[in-house]
This record gives C-alpha cells, sequence and structure tokens, in this order.
C-alpha cells in the first residue's frame, strides 16, 4: 500500500485569502481601462468620418460653383442685342453690395440658354438675369429665366433657378476693349461688352477664408456691334 505524504507547513506557506483567480478590483480596473481604449478609438474613428463627410460636401459645392461658371460663361458668350429692340440695350450689369461682400447682377439675352433636355420644344430666346440670394444655411447663386417676348417690361419674370449654395459674394465686371467696369449701364453704354468676368467667393458662413473663383467670358457680338457703328459712321 503507497502512502502519500503531506506536508502541513507547505500548505501554511500559501497566503491566506489567495486563489488562482483575479479580484473584483482587479476586474473592475481591467473594464475601465477598456472603457476608456474604446472611448479614444471610437472618438477617433467619429472625427475621421467627420471630416471625411465635410470634405466631400465642400468639394461638392466646390464642384457645382464650378461648373455654374462655366455654364454662366457659355450663356454670356451666347447674348446679343434684338434687332427690334434696338431702342435699349438689352444688357444690364448691376453693381450692388450687401453687408460688405458683392452681390452684383446681371441681365441679358441670349441664344445658348441650356433648357435641361435637348428634345424640348420651346423658344430659342431667353431672357436671362443672375444675382445672389439668401436661403436658409446662406447665400445662393439665382438664375431667372424666361423665353424673350416682352419688350416693355424685359426681365421682370420667369422661372427661378438655384445654380449654387454657400455663394458669399458674386461680382461682374465689364470690359470695353480698354478697360473693365464695375457696371453696364443700358442708358450711357451703346454696345454690349466686349468681355464679363464673373467672380464668386464660395463658403459657409463658418467659414473664416471662402475659395474665389473667377472666370471671363468673351462676347463676339458685342465687338461686331461696334464695328458695325464705326462703319457707319465712316
Amino acid at each position: 500500500m503507497i502512502k502519500i505524504a503531506t506536508s502541513k507547513k507547505g500548505l501554511r506557506d500559501l497566503p491566506k485569502g489567495k486563489t488562482g483567480g483575479f479580484t473584483i478590483l482587479e476586474i473592475l480596473i481591467a473594464l475601465a481601462l477598456g472603457a476608456v481604449v474604446l472611448s479614444v478609438l471610437y472618438w477617433s474613428y467619429s472625427a475621421v468620418v467627420g471630416s471625411t463627410r465635410r470634405y466631400r460636401e465642400v468639394s461638392d459645392f466646390y464642384q457645382t460653383a464650378r461648373n455654374s461658371l462655366t455654364n454662366m460663361a457659355r450663356e454670356i458668350s451666347g447674348a446679343f442685342q434684338p434687332l427690334f429692340a434696338e431702342e435699349e440695350l438689352m444688357f444690364r450689369g448691376g453693381d450692388d453690395w450687401f453687408r460688405g461682400m458683392a452681390a452684383d447682377s446681371l441681365s441679358f439675352v441670349t441664344s445658348t440658354c441650356l433648357r435641361g433636355r435637348e428634345d424640348e420644344v420651346g423658344s430659342d430666346t431667353y431672357e436671362i438675369t443672375y444675382y445672389r440670394g439668401f436661403g436658409e444655411e446662406g447665400g445662393l447663386l439665382l438664375m431667372r429665366r424666361a423665353p424673350f417676348y416682352n419688350l416693355e417690361e424685359p426681365f421682370e419674370e420667369g422661372e427661378e433657378l438655384v445654380l449654387a449654395e454657400n455663394i458669399r459674394s458674386l461680382n461682374f465686371e465689364y470690359f470695353d476693349g480698354l478697360e473693365w467696369w464695375e457696371e453696364w449701364d443700358p442708358e450711357e453704354q451703346e454696345s454690349l461688352p466686349r468681355a464679363v468676368r464673373i467672380s464668386i467667393a464660395v463658403g459657409r458662413e463658418e467659414d473664416e477664408q471662402p475659395r474665389n473663383f473667377t472666370i471671363a467670358a468673351a462676347l463676339p457680338l458685342g465687338q461686331k456691334m461696334e464695328e458695325e457703328e464705326e462703319e457707319e459712321e465712316s
């Protein structure tokens, strides 16, 4: 028969209350550290996602502003003076300000207006007005357009379209062949300008520095009008 020796001394050497598991205090400390790590990871992830979303939003309205400028330049390039409206120049450029920012407007008659669909049947000549308006979240780039019929009260009615949002300023400048002008008064000017420079500042109200975009549109018919007048005088 085999006897197993035991040592009472060996048993007494183990500290009282000690086992092979974790104490409640150790578990609480581990949970607290884990919660801190998870919180840091969550806020870091949220910051990255928020930054990405804001970057996409900013990129979207920047791209919209650039596309709007390109379309505006194309439509302004098609501006002309209707033959049956010779008594008044159908091109008006106002120089206005609102809250320290440029809020110009431009009205003209054009044959290059985008109507939305190629198969749409309608007028080939439109009267267009560009101006800056205001929505719930900031400035808007607006266009009012209508088929050109009314000679007595032009540019007074039409469909209003929002071209771009977050527009802080809208400025038009007009080139007469020698210098740039801040406005184009139909009562003083005898012909269309040779070029129009469009400048907009894009940014949300909370942005300290808006981003500026500029494009120039040449008016071939403006130059031809001046040449025809010089030939008649000679």
